[in-house]
């Protein structure tokens, strides 16, 4: 780079956050948007990405390695037939 050039600057442009709030437009009416997405469904992946990232904050499993870690715990259990003593008896 010569004298005359100078660098540019580095423009920092966030990711899209679809579950943010718009801080350029009236809280109240960002406040109702977030609340018709929520129970539209919409954004479910950008929600689940929040979730995850809160449960590892926190120090727990998410859900779906909850699940696996059961469906292998089930899975070596041996497949046999309810014991008489399983089912509930009516007097």
């Amino acid at each position: 780079m010569t004298k005359d050039e100078k660098s540019k600057p580095a423009i920092y442009i966030p990711p899209d956050d679809p579950l943010g709030i718009d801080t350029d437009k009236d809280f109240s009416v960002e406040a109702r948007r977030i609340a018709r997405d929520a129970l539209e469904g919409c954004h479910e992946e950008a929600v689940q990405v929040e979730v995850q990232a809160t449960l590892r904050r926190w120090g727990m499993k998410p859900k779906a390695e909850l699940i696996d870690k059961a469906t292998e715990i089930l899975d070596r259990a041996p497949d046999v037939g309810p014991d008489s003593g399983d089912e509930l008896r009516r007097r």
